[in-house]
């Protein structure tokens, strides 16, 4: 062990050619020092993630497993990948196979959102009816309610039309004007209710504001400025380089989802990307100059009448509430509260997360949509493991 201690100079010292000598000498020990105790974090980190990873990806519920982890402001993610990309043609998954990552999608279309609030261009406040302005109640509806899910505008997903084929291709348009047509699940502000049809929305809104395509703004801000390069929108139909295949089982038994469009969930769910990549959102501050993932509560919100809007997933041991465009994750196995998103398509899982107390973000996908609490453990494990290991602790 290398044990540093302060140097001290008096006022007036002049170094002579020794004197520097010994001060640069003492420079590199304390690079070498630091240098030995980021290598030694990294690999306490790295053996933390492959050990609970081997653990879930052991799951007959678990075709294959991808993993990545990254501590706040690092470029380069620890990574490790488990199992197959197929049951057909056995193919090993890799760091660099893309899954469909489903509604983590949605913190991407946040942040689209959150920079257009600080640029001044929209505000939490603007209403619907800026953008849709046939939209039923629109003027009473705000942006703000699309992001929270406080807004009682029904389920796209739910619509008759859409559960009859939901490998059919519906527009932007055609998915907004149907719901119009619904009658309000609520008045907005006062209850919390999950609704994807919000944040299409969002990306709608996001597209008339820039005069930019949602797959432009998303290229242009996450795969350019954030490195992800294997960071794809969803397009029915296309041949996607190394995506794996997605399959829905449980006890061992797989069989291929319900085909699925994935075009229609444009904003909300149509997002294809590896967890290495996904991962990358630890730095979004480098996007925005509110960094949600830092500022957001960690606490449900309360509604206006003073009840928190908040829903417990029992078999995965957490309570979780909407905010800004994350949801807050109150875990009580293991004890631990997180900021992130939980991601689910047919044939596919993805959970992110991120611990404040340790600056350090996981993501991890798993190719069944029904091995989703499979990441979502091993997400909650990793982050528990890291914090207990002390690593992230002098930030």
């Amino acid at each position: 062990m290398i044990r540093t201690c302060p140097i001290l100079i008096r006022p007036g010292f002049k170094p002579r050619f020794g004197h520097l000598a010994v001060v640069l000498c003492m420079a590199c020990l304390l690079l070498t020092a630091c240098a030995g105790k980021k290598q030694h974090e990294t690999g306490s980190v790295r053996g933390i993630v492959m050990n609970l990873g081997a653990k879930q990806a052991a799951s007959p519920d678990v075709p294959g497993l991808s993993v990545a982890v990254l501590r706040h402001g690092q470029d380069a993610p620890i990574n490790a990948a488990f199992g197959t990309a197929s049951l057909e043609n056995p193919t090993p998954v890799t760091a660099a196979s893309r899954f469909k990552i489903g509604s983590v999608t949605k913190v991407f279309t946040g942040t689209l959102i959150h920079r257009l609030i600080e640029e001044g261009r929209l505000s939490y406040d603007t209403p619907i009816s800026q953008f849709f302005p046939t939209y039923p109640n629109g003027k009473a509806i705000t942006v703000r309610n699309l992001l929270e899910h406080t807004s009682g505008i029904p389920e796209m997903l739910a619509l008759p039309a859409v559960q009859q084929n939901m490998a059919h291709y519906w527009s932007p348009e055609d998915l907004i004007g149907m719901v119009a047509k619904q009658p309000p699940l609520f008045r907005p502000g006062t209850r919390q209710l999950y609704c994807n049809t919000g944040f299409l929305m969002l990306a709608v809104i996001a597209e008339k504001i820039t005069g930019n395509s949602f797959a432009d703004q998303i290229r242009e801000l996450f795969v350019d400025r954030l490195g992800m390069k294997t960071l794809l929108v969803g397009v029915d139909g296309a041949v996607v380089p190394r995506l794996v295949e997605g399959y829905s089982g449980s006890n061992g038994e797989m069989q291929l989802p319900m085909p699925a469009s994935i075009a229609i969930a444009m904003g909300t769910g149509n997002l294809e990307a590896a967890p290495d990549d996904v991962v990358r959102l630890v730095n979004i501050d480098r996007l925005l100059k509110n960094n949600v993932l830092e500022t957001l509560p960690l606490k449900p919100l309360v509604l206006p009448d003073g009840k928190e809007a908040v829903s417990t997933s029992k078999n995965d041991h957490y309570r979780g509430s909407e905010l800004d465009g994350c949801t807050l994750f109150l875990f009580d196995q293991p004890r631990i509260d997180l900021i992130g998103k939980l991601g689910s398509f047919p044939g596919f899982g993805t959970a992110f997360f991120y611990d404040r107390q340790t600056g350090y973000a996981v993501a991890v996908s798993v190719n069944n949509e029904k091995g989703i609490s499979h990441a979502i453990a091993l997400g909650a494990e990793i982050l528990n493991a890291i914090r207990q290991s002390g690593a992230g602790s002098a930030q």
